[in-house]
């Protein structure tokens, strides 16, 4: 039989990258707080992978009694180039999954380019429905 015991006492753990189609995701651990990075795009071909791995290891569940959860989660995005609207419907699934768990979920470094580049497209699908309605 084998027990793992985390042995936490203010260490910090790394977990290994991820990466799936065009994003990477890292993981430092301690047990007051998870921090994910991202590096790269979060689109269509990365969005699942983001909540599956993002709720899948990351949200608090019960880890079983004497087992430190972590209630804070921090997804950092500042190597993120590009997201687009799965990548922001992701990115609010993954903010409510860990609402519905009493966890502080924190998304930081949104950066400029990536928050302009996902505004310019949901007003251009705006208005192109608003023009075809004049059409």
């Amino acid at each position: 039989m084998i027990s793992w015991e985390p042995a936490w006492e203010g260490r910090k753990v790394t977990t290994p990258a991820y990466c799936f189609a065009n994003l990477k995701l890292s993981m430092d651990e301690t047990p007051e707080e998870i921090i994910i990075r991202c590096d790269g795009r979060i689109t269509a071909d990365s969005a699942d992978m983001l909540q599956r791995e993002v709720r899948g290891r990351s949200i608090p569940v019960s880890r079983g009694k004497g087992v430190p959860v972590s209630n804070r989660i921090v997804l950092d995005l500042s190597n993120v180039t590009h997201i687009d609207d799965a990548g922001l419907e992701a990115l609010l699934d993954v903010w409510a999954a860990g609402q519905k768990r009493a966890c502080s979920m924190e998304i930081i470094n949104f950066g400029p380019q990536a928050f302009r580049r996902a505004l310019l497209h949901k007003l251009s699908q705006a208005f192109r429905k608003v023009l075809g309605l004049f059409a």
